[in-house]
């Protein structure tokens, strides 16, 4: 008797889309309207694999390439990696604004340009609006969806207005004037030929360090490329391991506008242990906003990955402020709490962390008691999309 072959759905061809064939220039609008219902269906089933904790190896997941082709799937991949990377639980806000301030560089002609507070409250009239059917003036301000279609749409640049305040920011000098003109390509770095360069550009980190914090460049134009310089320099002070410039960049935190402070702390961290000192400064001045020392916070908790004396040395300089009763401000006390909690250090100070929550030391709209016991369930290393291979 023969065997039974197992039986594999076979997978639909992908839709002829004349562009997709040639993939230059830009598709008709009827043709762009199709490429993005074909991408949402291509997210949803990535996502319904990753949720099933599909393992690449398996068929159903070798058919998604068959299916729709490695290009658009490596690009679904790209899109949905960006979209869910998680946000700085200090400031969350800080991120979404500036992928806002992005988007509206690229496609922002005929619109408003909102400043920080305006798209919040933005964003929360969109939420309002989620279940009508038509599209509403917020989805369309906020440009929502971008990531679906920012490569076949063409731009849209907005000119700056003629009332607009952005003076002109201040010179600087070569080499790192080419900084000014990398614009809003977030991923761009320079890469040093050997340590030779690398010590010759630390000579430099006075002049980076005045480019990050200059409020002419931090308020330009965000269509402008220079408006953009000041993300390029905190990277490349972290590159440089600039230490003597951690305190100093403290202050973007506190940016009416803030586009820029998220990733203080994997910056700090990556300019070695001698920053460790200007950390625990940040996060001891009480004159300081909570959000400046929770972000410090957050760097002196990376730095105690794989590093046990550092992190008994974290748990005792948190639990010392968690215990001051007389000066405390109670969000900084539920970062703290946050940070303790992804450490797992929690039950070494459970007496502490008693005290502070029953004498109102903790702000509980940020860290809530019930957070204690949360547990998260989900493992989404179960499934990595990047092992994905059509020729498996």
């Amino acid at each position: 008797m023969s065997k039974r072959k197992r039986h594999f759905t076979k997978p639909t061809a992908l839709p002829q889309i004349e562009w997709l064939k040639h993939r230059t220039g830009y598709p008709s609008p009827e043709e762009r309207e199709a490429i993005i219902q074909l991408r949402r269906e291509i997210s949803t089933e990535l996502l319904m694999m990753m949720f099933a904790k599909v393992k690449p190896e398996d068929p159903r997941a070798q058919l998604l390439f068959k299916k729709y082709g490695k290009e658009e799937i490596d690009r679904a991949i790209e899109k949905m990696d960006e979209g869910m990377e998680m946000p700085s639980f200090v400031a969350g806000e800080t991120r979404s604004y500036r992928d806002y301030r992005q988007r509206y560089a690229r496609f922002g002609a005929g619109l408003k340009f909102y400043t920080l507070n305006e798209i919040e409250d933005l964003y929360l009239s969109y939420a309002k609006q989620l279940m009508e059917d038509n599209e509403t003036e917020a989805e369309k301000s906020l440009l929502i969806g971008w990531r679906e279609w920012d490569d076949i749409t063409p731009p849209a640049i907005p000119p700056r207005p003629a009332d607009y305040a952005a003076p002109i920011p201040a010179s600087y000098a070569a080499p790192i004037n080419e900084l000014l003109e990398w614009g809003d390509d977030l991923k761009r770095s320079r890469q040093f030929a050997n340590e030779a360069e690398w010590v010759q550009w630390k000579k430099y980190i006075p002049s980076l360090t005045r480019m990050a914090l200059d409020l002419r460049l931090l308020n330009g134009w965000p269509a402008e490329a220079s408006s953009w310089a000041p993300w390029h320099a905190i990277h490349m002070l972290g590159e440089l391991e600039a230490w003597e410039s951690a305190p100093a960049l403290a202050s973007l935190a506190d940016l009416e506008n803030d586009w820029l402070s998220d990733p203080l702390p994997h910056i700090w961290a990556e300019m070695g242990r001698e920053v460790e000192p200007s950390l625990w400064m940040i996060v001891e001045d009480t004159s300081a906003s909570a959000k400046q020392r929770g972000l410090a916070a957050q760097s002196l908790r990376m730095m105690t990955e794989e590093n046990e004396i550092m992190e008994e040395r974290v748990v005792k300089g948190f639990e010392k402020i968690l215990k001051n009763e007389k000066v405390f401000d109670p969000g900084l006390n539920a970062y703290l709490l946050h940070y303790l909690q992804e450490m797992d250090m929690l039950g070494e100070i459970s007496e502490t962390i008693e005290a502070a929550l029953e004498q109102e030391r903790v702000d509980l709209e940020i860290f809530t008691p019930d957070d204690l016991d949360e547990e998260d369930d989900f493992d989404d290393t179960d499934f990595d999309f990047d092992d994905l291979d059509e020729d498996d």
